[in-house]
């Protein structure tokens, strides 16, 4: 049964989106030279293959102080200047990004990339798709299955998540804080403030998790023993090339406590994986700072004291 959509909320005095739940993933990238040369690229590909694409009308980046209009035929350009190559000098352009949205700042439906010099940071490489909330899921797998397959990735998070504003970064987590009670499947992620993180921790568990060797290895963590694990259905293992691809349920569900509708499939795959979870988290914005819940949140689904009001 589908689930009712969760409206997005706008800011009262200037009408612009603060925070909307969409689907989408976040990927924390390792080997961030190789997602600057090609990866991010062919991430795009990926993007630009859906009927969405035609939605993406905005664009922006780190050289730019405003969004601005994705003009006829500008999607190739754009692509093509997304590699390291295109540069004299062929490296990583250190927290260079590239955005492309149907909404600037808060989109359902976005392309999101932040690269990363890692002659100059540890910190991961980001990379964020959304697409809207009644999309059909198995897009969503198929972009993460295929994001895994591309290159390097330390892990990726991805199901209903909700997509916040950076200009409006206290009332969107705000909102969310509220949202959090009542939806226990519904993610959220500050990735760029996690990505400091992510080569030590997973940055929790959602419909679909995804641990990469990159993190394994400095976890101890045997992939092997995790795939051959006894799983509850319907969760289960997805076929990817290296590392462990877990779905909980066949579709994604924001767990509406209000229907009765608890993520138990989430809360097996999140207490299997929560020795992994990041220990040292900044907090989020607003209520999260002031109640200093974040981590409390992040382990909603394994026992953690008082999270639901």
């Amino acid at each position: 049964m589908s689930e009712p959509l969760l409206a997005p909320l706008s800011h009262v005095d200037t009408g612009d989106v603060v925070i909307r739940a969409e689907l989408g993933l976040t990927a924390y990238l390792a080997e961030p030279d190789f997602w600057a040369r090609e990866g991010a690229q062919r991430a795009l590909d990926l993007m630009l293959d859906l009927p969405t694409a035609d939605l993406l009308r905005y664009y922006t980046t780190s050289v730019m102080t405003e969004w601005d209009e994705v003009g006829p035929r500008m999607l190739k350009s754009l692509r093509d200047g997304l590699t390291s190559r295109a540069l004299l000098m062929e490296k990583p352009r250190h927290l260079f990004f590239f955005r492309l949205a149907d909404e600037p700042n808060c989109p359902s439906v976005g392309f999101s990339y932040t690269e990363i010099d890692p002659r100059r940071a540890t910190r991961a490489a980001v990379l964020e798709l959304t697409l809207p909330q009644g999309h059909t899921p198995e897009d969503l797998q198929s972009l993460a299955v295929a994001l895994t397959e591309l290159g390097p990735v330390y892990s990726l998070v991805g199901g209903y998540t909700a997509r916040w504003n950076m200009l409006y970064p206290k009332p969107a987590f705000s909102e969310f804080y509220l949202w959090a009670q009542r939806y226990l499947g519904l993610d959220i992620q500050d990735a760029e403030e996690f990505a400091p993180f992510a080569p030590v921790g997973l940055p929790g568990s959602n419909w679909l998790t995804y641990l990469g060797e990159p993190l394994a290895k400095p976890l101890e963590l045997d992939l092997a023993a995790l795939k051959r694990t006894a799983w509850k259905p319907p969760v289960e293992t997805l076929p990817v090339r290296s590392g462990l691809m877990l779905r909980a349920g066949a579709r994604p569900t924001m767990g509406d406590l209000n229907r009765f509708a608890y993520p138990e499939a989430y809360a097996e795959v999140a207490r299997a994986l929560e020795p992994s979870f990041a220990t040292e988290l900044p907090e989020f914005w607003g209520p999260f700072t002031d109640e200093q819940r974040t981590g409390a949140w992040l382990r909603r689904l394994v026992g953690a004291k008082d999270w639901s009001a």
